[in-house]
Formats: C-alpha cells, structure tokens, sequence
C-alpha cells in the first residue's frame, strides 16, 4: 500500500511534526496526483521497543465515520526511522494516523523533474493533531491564494467532529471587495472538502492575495495549496496568526494589572451538585482578537428532562467600542438552534443609556422574544462573575454580575415562556461569545475575554 511515491499533499496543523503519545491521532491531507511532486511521511521510533501505527486513507467528500475497510498496521523497529508514502491513491482524500505508542510524524515535499529525479527544496507539510485545531464558532483565515495562467489555488476544509459540520466561508481581495461573501456548506462527519481551483469556482479570472475566511459549528482546520506550474514550485499556505501572544519585547515590562492585583480569581466549580447535570468549559477558552473576535460551540449535553439551567462564566471586559453606545456581547445560550434561545446578553456603555439587556424565550422568532433591561454601566477593565439561572419549573430567570471583589453589582429577573427543558438524544447546548463584527451595531470586541464557564442542570 504505501511506497515511496505519492501526489499533491497538504495539511492543515500548525507547522511542527507532532509527537503522538499512545492511541494518539492525526491527519494529512493528500491533494491531486501530480507526476511532478512526491509527498514523503517519515515516522520515527524513538523508544527501544517495536512500535506500530494505523493508516486508514478516507476519500475527500466522504464520510469518515462509516469505514468500509479497517485500517492497516503498519510496525515501527526500535529506533528506526522509516519513510513511506503512496498513502492513498485516487484523487483528494487524507489520511488518518493512529500510533500506537511512541511515534514522531513528519511529511515534506519534494519537487521531482520528467526524469523522477528531485529538483528544487523540499518543503515541510505540516500535520493536523488536537493541539492545531480550530475551534467551533472561530474565524480561520488563509491569505495569499492567487490565480494566473500559471498559478492556481486549491482550497481544503478539514471536518474534524464525528458529526455533520455546518461551516461558512468568504471569499475577499487584497483590496477590501468580497468575491463570495457567503457561502454555507455541509461538511460530511470526519472529512475532507476540496475545492480545487477555488478562485475560478468564486469567479475569479485573474487575481492575488486573496484571503478565504472560514468559520463552522464545530471543530475544523483549513488550508491553501498555491501551484507555480512556472517555476515547479508549491506553496502551502497555513491559517494566518493570530497576534496574540505572551512573549514580549525587552523594556515592555508585564502588561497592566487587573484590578486587585496580587488577588487571583477564584478557582471554577470543579464540582457538580449532588442530583445536578454538569458541563463545563474550564480555563480561558476564549480571547477575541481581531482575527478571531468570536467563539461559538456545541457542548454534548445527555438526553432528558430539565427543569433548571444555571450558566456561570467569568467575562473580562476589554474596552468599550469607539462607539460605546453600541452593543457588546455577552453571551449567547440555546438549545442548538437560535429559536430555542436560553439567553442572548447585551451591554451597552455611555453615550447612550447604559445598560445590561437579554433576550429569552423558546420557539419564536428572534425579534419577537422578550427583552429583559438593566440600566447599569459596566466597567472596562473589570472581571465580572456572571450567573444566568434559567428556572423553567420556578418560572423565572436571573441574570447576576458580580464584581472581582465579590460586590453583586447588578441584577434582573424575567420569566420563561416554557416549563420544562427538554433534550433529545443528539440535542446539545449551543454557546457563544463576542460578536463577529459584521454589522455596525455588533461589533467586534478585541481585548475581551471569557472563561471557566460551567453548566449544571437540574432533572426533572
């Protein structure tokens, strides 16, 4: 099955090999065949002992889950370092890798003459594993594509979630003008998607320094394969940075203090209330940036019936928007879909009423649900502990902030428009934060950050 020559590879993963401890899983993703280029996957044992891994080649548009012929072991000697390839054979697909102990992955590109002979330098491929994946509910960006009678741009989406994967993508120049400014696609369970060519597909003749924008419901990564038939060259072209990072420059110093220096944050609930059902989303599990101002996910929650949500998260306010008086997002809390809508929190600064607001209510459409104000003022820079106790059964809700020295600081109460909670097998609890800065009054909220959110619900 696997020999020392296969086509077109790309992947998306950050770019270091990965190092898969036991049972560890990644993907690489193999592109068109191509007499011109040889992908090489070099594995190596670096344990005294034999070790193994599984190669399971699943074809781009289908699904991953449902496996028609098991995976192939294949066994590392103590050592050793083994190079393979033709890992899969006939169009798109990726390739899965399983280790089964001790292993380090890496592939490269080498550019091969009419001859087979290399030509040019190779290039590293990265490797996708849990560490490189895009959160649910986040923006990915891929920049640099281009499209000209010798270069042509092929685009791939990894759905990495055992489930369908609703993801939205956009399409923009260098300039600011949108080619595709939405496309919405379902991506099969555990798949590959790709486009090749993508630029013609959007309607683009002739054109560089394209940037496609990503976003689905659930775990994801994406990447871009750039193909100079010129020059014999391919480029692979990973999401862009972020910008956030905590290295610094020497004389920049710490950055500023949170209020209360010195006093650390209270530990999350790290505990479930006898009798209660309990999710949780530990650490900061979102920072918005400008790249990525948004995060929306869905959390398995197990089927039954509920009489009580409570949600407890902590939110960092970053800074107003140079218009205040526009919405900031809170939070946003449901059953899956929008119209099942436990929650959907609001602040608004000065130069308007200040004010804390949610919108709630179940199977109606959103600007029919009730809206629930609090003229309060929030304060930038602070750290507030949020509580939003959904009581179907009481038949009341609460919204409580709490400030970083324990002062209850602001409190409103509504009414539900339904008695009980229901969750279907397969329903889940859908959560977002931050707007995604589409819309003049929804801005993006850079500098704002959530964490330790914690969900328990209560049986009926």
């Amino acid at each position: 099955m696997m020999r020392q020559t296969f086509g077109l590879i790309l992947a998306a993963a950050l770019g270091v090999p990965a190092a898969l401890s036991a049972q560890g899983t990644s993907y690489v993703l193999i592109g068109d065949s191509d007499d011109s280029r040889e992908v090489l996957l070099s594995v190596h044992n670096p344990t005294a002992q034999g070790q193994s891994f599984d190669v399971l080649p699943i074809a781009a548009g289908t699904n991953g889950v449902h496996r028609s012929t098991p995976p192939t072991r294949i066994h590392v000697p103590a050592g050793r370092t083994i190079v393979y390839s033709d890992l899969a054979e006939g169009g798109p697909s990726m390739v899965e890798l399983t280790a089964h102990g001790e292993l380090t992955f890496q592939a490269y590109l080498k550019p091969l003459n009419s001859l087979g002979s290399r030509v040019g330098l190779r290039q590293q491929i990265p490797i996708v594993d849990s560490r490189s994946l895009i959160r649910g509910g986040t923006w990915a960006y891929v920049s640099g594509l281009r499209r000209d009678s010798y270069d042509r741009s092929d685009y791939a989406i990894l759905n990495l979630s055992h489930s369908t994967n609703k993801c939205e993508h956009r399409v923009r120049s260098r300039e600011g003008y949108w080619t595709r400014e939405s496309s919405i696609l379902n991506h099969p369970p555990l798949s590959l998607t790709y486009v090749a060519d993508v630029l013609a597909v959007v309607g683009v003749e002739l054109g560089d320094r394209y940037t496609i924008s990503t976003n689905c419901g659930d775990s994801f990564y994406v990447a871009a394969l750039v193909s100079d038939d010129r020059n014999d060259r391919l480029t692979v072209l990973e999401p862009s940075q972020s910008g956030v990072s905590s290295l610094r420059p020497p004389g920049y110093g710490e950055p500023p203090p949170t209020p209360n220096p010195g006093t650390p944050d209270p530990p999350p609930s790290s505990g479930c209330t006898q009798g209660w059902v309990c999710v949780d989303l530990k650490g900061t599990f979102h920072r918005a940036t400008t790249a990525r101002p948004s995060y929306e996910t869905r959390l398995d929650t197990p089927p039954g019936t509920y009489r009580r949500v409570v949600f407890r998260f902590k939110v960092h306010h970053g800074g107003w928007n140079r218009v205040s008086s526009r919405n900031q997002n809170l939070f946003w809390l449901a059953r899956e879909k929008h119209v099942d809508l436990f929650g959907f929190g609001v602040a608004r600064g000065p130069g308007g009423p200040p004010q804390v607001f949610y919108r709630t209510d179940w199977g109606i459409n959103h600007v029919n649900k009730q809206r629930v104000v609090k003229h309060y003022l929030m304060q930038a820079g602070q750290t507030y502990d949020v509580v939003y106790d959904f009581d179907a059964a009481a038949g009341r809700i609460t919204l409580t902030l709490t400030d970083s020295n324990g002062n209850e600081v602001m409190r409103s109460e509504g009414q539900p428009n339904i008695s009980e909670i229901p969750f279907a097998q397969g329903q889940r609890i859908a959560v977002g934060f931050g707007f995604r800065g589409e819309h003049d009054n929804e801005p993006a909220q850079p500098g704002w950050r959530w964490s330790d959110l914690h969900i328990e619900l209560l049986p009926r």
